[in-house]
C-alpha cells in the first residue's frame, strides 16, 4: 500500500513550497482493473493559510514523487480557510509501477 509513501511525498512538497501541512486522516483502499493496481487515497490536510492555500492551488501530482507508484490523479475536491487556517480534502489514485 502507498499510504506512508504518498503522506511523505505530500509532506516534501508542502515543505518546499513553505507550507506546514498536517495529515489529519488518510484513508487508503486498494482497486484494480483490467491492466492496473493501486490505491485510491481520500486524505484530509490542515494548515496555517495563506500558504497552505497556495501550496494547494499549484499542487502538481506529476511532481510528487512515490517510489514504486504513479500518482495517476490527485485533486482537491474541498477547502475551507477560517481564522488562519485551511482545511482541505484530497482525493486521488496511486498505480504500482514496480
Amino acid at each position: 500500500m502507498s499510504a506512508g509513501r504518498l503522506q511523505r511525498a505530500l509532506a516534501r512538497s508542502a515543505t518546499a513550497a513553505g507550507a506546514a501541512l498536517t495529515i489529519e486522516r488518510h484513508r487508503a483502499r486498494a482497486w484494480h482493473s483490467a491492466t492496473f493496481a493501486g490505491d485510491r487515497h481520500e486524505l484530509v490536510v490542515t494548515g496555517a493559510s495563506p500558504a497552505l492555500d497556495a501550496w494547494l492551488d499549484r499542487l502538481d501530482p506529476v511532481a510528487l514523487r512515490v517510489p514504486g507508484h504513479v500518482i495517476a490523479e490527485l485533486r482537491v475536491v474541498a477547502r475551507s480557510s477560517a481564522a488562519g487556517h485551511t482545511r482541505a480534502e484530497l482525493t486521488g489514485y496511486t498505480v504500482v509501477t514496480g
